[in-house]
Order: C-alpha cells, then structure tokens, then sequence
C-alpha cells in the first residue's frame, strides 16, 4: 500500500508540473491557410427575372491571384437560397446570412491561376429545370444568392471567395403574366450631391477649394461623372424610369461646378497657400450634362450644403433656415435653367422635429422616412396637421427600399469586387415590395412606393446602371408603374387623423452641434451688417444680392449633414468659414499710409484713405480714436466705390507738437465694425497751447524789464540836473563861460567844481587836469 500511495503522490506532482503528457483528443482538420485572391463580378444577366427575359443567369468576371502560391483547381458555380418570406428575412439577406443551399448546381471549371496572374470567367446556369444543373426557381419572390469560388491551395481544396447578393423574380420566363396583379406605384429620389469644398466666395474673387477631389469626381471615370451618365443611357429623357425620378441636386455643389468652370485655387498648405485647380475643364463639361440631364425632369433643390435643418432651428436660427431653403432654389433654377420644386423639402436623414415643422410648414410637402412618423404606415402620403390647404403632408419613404439602395453586395473570405452587382439589393428590396400587389400590412405598401437613399448617397455609375435597369424591368413587366413625385405628394386623405413625427434619439446625437450653429449665425449677422452698408448702382459693380446671398449660404458649410456625428470635423469647418468671414470683412479697410503724416499748421487736414475690396458700393464712416492734442471734425458718411479708394478729407486741429499715433477705423453707417483699425503716425510741428502760453508770457516780462530800465535811466538823467546848482543846465542865467562843459575848453563840468580848501577859496585845478591850448 505504501508504494502504492508512493506511485499516486508521484503521478499526482507530475501531473500538477505538467511534466507528463497525456494523449490529446483528435483536433477537426482545419483548413489550410488561403493565398489571396480577387474575385470580381463585372455584370450580371438579367438583374430581374421577367416573363420576357432570356432562360439563363449570365455571370462575368474574373479571378485574380494576389499571393506567392499558385492556386490549382479554380472551379465557380451560382446558387441560391429560398425565397424571402418576410422583411427579417429579406434583411439577413442582405446582411450575408441567408441560407444559400436550396439550389446547387454543378461547378464550372476554370483552371489553375499563377501568382499575378488572372483568369476572365462567364458563368451560366438555366433559371427553371433539375436542381443539379439550374437555380430551379418556382415562381417570383426574391431569392439569396450565392457566386461561390473554390481552389486548391497546397494541395487542400477549399472555398476561397464568394460574394452574396438576391436575385428578384418577377414572373418565370416564358410563363404568362399573371393577370391578377396591380402595378404599384413608385418614385424614386435621385440624389447628386457631394461634401461642401468651396470656402464661402466673392463674385470676382477666384474661387479656392479646400481639396480638388470634385475634379476627379466630375471627370469621366468619377462617380459624380457616373450619376449623370447613367440618366442619358439608363432613363432617357420620355421613358417611364425618367418619370419616376426626381434628382435631388445640392444647390452649392451645382454653384461650385459653375465656378470651377471659370478657374480657381486649392489650398495647399496648413497657412493657406494656394494652388491652381485642374479641374476646370471636367467641371464645365459635368455641368452642361447635368443642364440637359434636369431639362424637363423633377428637379428638387436639397438644402444648400445639405445644411441641418432641425440642427438650424433648434439653435434659434430659424429665419436662416427658411431663406436658404428660398435662396437654395433660386440659385438652383438659374445655374441649371430649369424649375424647381418649390415647395417639398427633404431634411437629413428623413426626420424631423415638430419645432423645425412649425418653423418650415405652411402647405409644405416633407419627404420623410416612414420611421419618423407615427402612423403604422411604411409608404404612401400622410397629413401632419391641418391648416390652409390641407396643411403640411409627408410623403413617407420606405427605410428598407434605402438600405437596400446603400447596401453593397457582401464579399466573403477574400477580396473582391461586385460592381456588377451594385444595385441588386434595391431591385429585390422593390421586388418584395411589389409582390404584396400595393396591399396595406407590415411587408407592403399602403401607396405609392418612394425611393429615397441617403442624401449622401455614395452610389457610382455601376450602381446607378444597375438601379435604373431595375426600375425599367420591374416596370416593363408590370409590376411598377412610374408615379412622378409632384403627383404623388399632392396625394393625401383629407379625413384622416394627422400622423405625428417622433424624432429618433440617434438622430438628435448626430446633430451638428450648437456652438457650431451659434458661430454659423455670428457670421450670417457679420455679412447682413456689410448688407447694411451696401449701395446698389445702376452700373457699377455688382448688387448687394449678387453679393451676399451666396456669402450666407457659404457659410452653412460648417452646418453641412455630411458632418453629423463628427462634432471635431463640424468645428473645424466652421473655423474655415469664420476666418473667411473676417477676410472679406477686413478687405474695406482704411490703409496704412507709407510714413507719418507730418502737420505744419494747427488746421491741417488728415488725408486717410479707404479701400474697398468687395464688387459692390459701400457706404462707410471713418472714425478716429480720442487722442490729447487731437480734436476732428465730424467725417460724413463716404461712398466707397467696387474694388476702389477713396481719399477722405479730415478736418482737424492738433493743439501739441511731437510725434503720435491716432487709431483710425471703419463702421457702417448702423454702427457695425468693417475691417481692423489701422495705426496711423501723426508728426507735428506747430506750437501747442502750453508753449504758446510760456512765449506770450516771456514776452510780457521782456516788455516789462525793457520799460523799466527806460523808467530808471529817466529818473537818473533827472537826478543829474538838480546836483549843478538848482537850475536847469543852460538856463538864462547862464553866460559863454557857463556852459555845461565847464567852459571854453570843454573841461567836464564835474571837474570844473572842484572841492575848495579851508580858506573858502577855490583851488586851481591841477596842471593834469587842464584843457590844453588851441
């Protein structure tokens, strides 16, 4: 027994130190790792499945080997799933997490594929038939697909790529139609719009962009580029898919384009350096396709920089909001020559508060997303309150239609590209929307279906194409009909109860932010006051409206949607916009003169001039700081003159000599700050009060000392006279031998009385004293 717990103590050290090994159990063989490889689908044929279409599914595209190994055994097949049985299932499906299994038709070999190299694929299968060898589909509904790619990477066969998406089916082919069926209607918004770029612009300024991506985007091959071809070959001008879009076009993207056309610069450098854009060319030719591409469609103008509305109004800037809108549409009908609509306005994201409805209604037309609404309904057009003419109404768009118009197809295990299917998930969305035949429940439309992707929709040319050739075959099949917007939002049942909005909690968080809005009005107030100051003149330089109106609009870029939920980005944008704003501001400014001006007179005048940097006439009052020894008279207002100077005469009086300086600045005529106030150098020369005072009174004491030595030198020459003898010198008393002198021989009288002895008898003068002899 001892060995025995000896042998057990032993197993169990060894066991606690992991000193022995114990047999692992059996591990599922993995599978091995996977060199890269790009599987891209370029197109894919038909994208609908109708009575009239063709019998078999055409895929094309290619593998591509990215990795160091070479990938033998290259094979591809499509399968499928089972039809869609409702909105959770239809969503799995576009999230990749459908079941794709219900039909597994054979593999189509292609070949081993080199490192670097390619391999071009065209893929068909029969749409109806045996399971082995087509999709088997039985009847319509909209169905998970699968373009599945297998391999042999060394030496293990594997799936190593795949992409995911539907496949609508209308009607099988070659059966007849079916005859119950209605055509539900549908509308689709078409959005063209881009990020803000211009910095908030000056007619006669070249324009500057913060980037020159447009220049690319709107060049053949961009994706700008993309969406207006896509009209002129997928909803040519008459068809019935042009009927049921309205493009929905941000008025400052169309005014950037128009000012691309011309010239401009990018900034290029954190200090504002600048540089020439090359978009020029590609910018003017863009802008003439989407001309003939708006001729005689609905056209509907998005707020200017797509500028959060609720965002606008929740900040107390409400008036703002209503005169963009107003001015958005007038800029957009003028660039583009058309009419637009003038009443329907659709808000990011599809939502709204009752604050921006009271702010923004009065027989207005919203398009809102059906889960902004509390009405039970996914579509059709709903009242929001009463009022004149039936008050506000709501035409509701469907939030599945816009994932799936958003959603790119799923691409799993490896890299991939799906261009040709961009679109797919929308023409299944519309299928299974349109199977319900336009019946009210929770998977169908209780009206007209609207289509209304995100207003920064990121679709392409590919997506687009797809999109449109998906609408036109649901159409041509009967399963849409085309309904033009207008038409549809005048639509609504004057006795129903008014739907209540209900602004989703998500969408409050992604506001632009407050302080953001609070410095997009600064601004706004910043331009009304250089409004306020502004002249129109027949002829000369532009209006005030050419002016300003595309100034305040600019400045919604830092309240652009494009922002939301990226508060750091909202605040550095409105920092773009502030210190433009203080450029334009600064540009009438009164000019730093070269060298001091220099006063010889106590009345000289002040000649200051002003600069007007803007193309219209501003009316300006030039205003001088309080300074000691200055004193100015009233300036009248002076008519600054476009792009011009004027030299304005100041009346003043410098009461000290030295040199100063005076600040001089501008202010409309209502009292608001123009540009900076410049530091003008007065040097002086004339006396001032203090030295005048201290001359006048050094002249005085002169005068005083020059009349009292005159007074003493009298009173002394009067003194004199009375010393000689009681008279008056020379009197008639007085002989030839009395004169002054002392007598003949002109002796000084003074020595001639000498003083007498003691005897009383006068002395004669000494020999030295005598006058000489003639």
């Amino acid at each position: 027994m001892s060995r025995v717990a000896a042998l057990v103590a032993i197993l169990l050290a060894a066991l606690l130190s992991g000193s022995v090994a114990l047999p692992a159990p059996a591990r599922a063989q993995e599978q091995p790792d996977v060199a890269p490889v790009r599987l891209e689908v370029d197109a894919m044929s038909p994208r609908v499945v109708t009575s009239a279409g063709p019998p078999e599914l055409v895929v094309t595209g290619s593998v591509t080997n990215t990795g160091p190994d070479p990938v033998d055994d290259l094979s591809l097949r499509v399968q499928r799933g089972p039809a869609v049985g409702g909105e959770p299932a239809l969503r799995a499906a576009f999230a990749g997490e459908a079941p794709v299994d219900d039909a597994t038709p054979a593999f189509t070999e292609l070949g081993p594929v080199a490192p670097g190299g390619s391999v071009p694929f065209r893929y068909s299968v029969r749409l109806t038939g045996d399971r082995a060898d087509s999709l088997a589909l039985p009847g319509p509904g909209t169905y998970p697909l699968l373009v599945n790619l297998n391999g042999t990477v060394n030496g293990t066969p594997s799936r190593i790529a795949g992409i995911r998406s539907v496949l609508p089916v209308s009607s099988l082919p070659g059966a007849p139609a079916d005859p119950g069926t209605s055509a539900t209607p549908v509308s689709m918004l078409y959005p063209i719009t881009d990020a803000p770029r211009r910095i908030p612009p000056v007619p006669g300024q070249v324009p500057v962009l913060t980037d020159d991506d447009l220049a690319t985007s709107m060049a053949p091959g961009g994706r700008l580029y993309g969406l207006v071809d896509a009209l002129s070959d997928g909803a040519p001008p008459g068809s019935p898919v042009r009927t049921a879009l309205c493009l929905a076009i941000d008025p400052e993207l169309v005014a950037t384009a128009a000012a691309m056309s011309g010239g401009y610069e990018v900034t290029v450098g954190p200090g504002g350096e600048t540089a020439p854009g090359r978009g020029a060319a590609a910018a003017a030719e863009w802008l003439e396709a989407l001309r003939g591409a708006a001729a005689g469609s609905c056209v509907l103008a998005l707020p200017p920089s797509d500028a959060d509305l609720v965002a606008l109004v929740r900040a107390g800037q409400a008036e703002l909001a209503r005169t963009t809108l107003e001015q958005g549409r007038a800029a957009l009908a003028e660039l583009l020559g058309t009419t637009v609509l003038s009443d329907v306005v659709w808000p990011a994201d599809g939502v709204l508060d009752e604050p921006t409805l009271e702010a923004l209604g009065g027989g207005t037309r919203f398009l809102l997303s059906s889960d902004g609404v509390s009405s039970g309904q996914t579509s059709g057009v709903v009242r929001l309150n009463d009022g004149p003419a039936g008050g506000d109404r709501a035409v509701l768009a469907d939030p599945l239609l816009a994932q799936a118009a958003t959603g790119p197809a799923v691409v799993e295990l490896q890299d991939g590209g799906a261009g040709g299917l961009a679109g797919q998930e929308l023409a299944g969305a519309l299928a299974f929307r349109a199977g319900t035949g336009g019946t009210a429940g929770p998977d169908g439309p209780a009206g007209s279906l609207l289509v209304a992707p995100p207003h920064g929709w990121a679709a392409g040319r590919e997506a687009a194409a797809g999109i449109l050739s998906a609408l036109t075959a649901l159409i041509q099949d009967g399963r849409l009909a085309a309904a033009g917007l207008p038409g549809v939002a005048a639509q609504a049942d004057p006795a129903a109860e008014p739907a209540r909005l209900f602004y989703p909690v998500q969408a409050g968080g992604a506001e632009i932010p407050g302080p953001v809005i609070d410095t997009v009005a600064d601004q706004v107030r910043s331009i009304e006051g250089l409004r306020g100051a502004a002249e129109a003149r027949t002829g000369v330089g532009a209006s005030p409206a050419e002016v300003f109106d595309p100034l305040v609009r600019g400045t919604l870029r830092a309240a652009s949607s494009w922002w939301r939920a990226d508060p750091a980005r909202a605040e550095r944008e409105a920092a773009i916009v502030a210190g433009r704003i203080e450029q334009i501001r600064a540009s009438v400014r009164v000019v730093q003169p070269p060298s001091p001006y220099s006063l010889g007179t106590s009345d000289a005048p002040l000649l200051i001039t002003v600069a007007n940097g803007l193309p219209v006439t501003m009316n300006v009052r030039v205003v001088l700081s309080s300074t000691t020894g200055l004193r100015v008279a009233p300036i009248p207002v002076q008519a600054v003159p476009p792009l011009g100077r004027v030299q304005v005469r100041v009346s003043a009086q410098v009461t000290r000599s030295g040199q100063f300086g005076v600040d001089a600045g501008l202010r409309t005529p209502d009292g608001a700050e123009l540009g900076p106030d410049t530091r003008l150098r007065v040097r002086s020369t004339v006396y001032g009060t203090v030295t005048v005072w201290l001359t006048g009174i050094a002249g005085a004491l002169l005068v005083v000392l020059v009349v009292r030595r005159i007074v003493r030198r009298v009173r002394a020459g009067s003194g004199s006279g009375d010393a000689s003898g009681g008279g008056p010198a020379g009197g008639p008393d007085s002989g030839p031998d009395d004169r002054p002198d002392g007598g003949p021989d002109g002796a000084a009288g003074p020595r001639a009385a000498a003083p007498s002895d003691a005897g009383g008898e006068a002395a004669a003068p000494p020999a030295a004293d005598r006058a000489p002899p003639r």
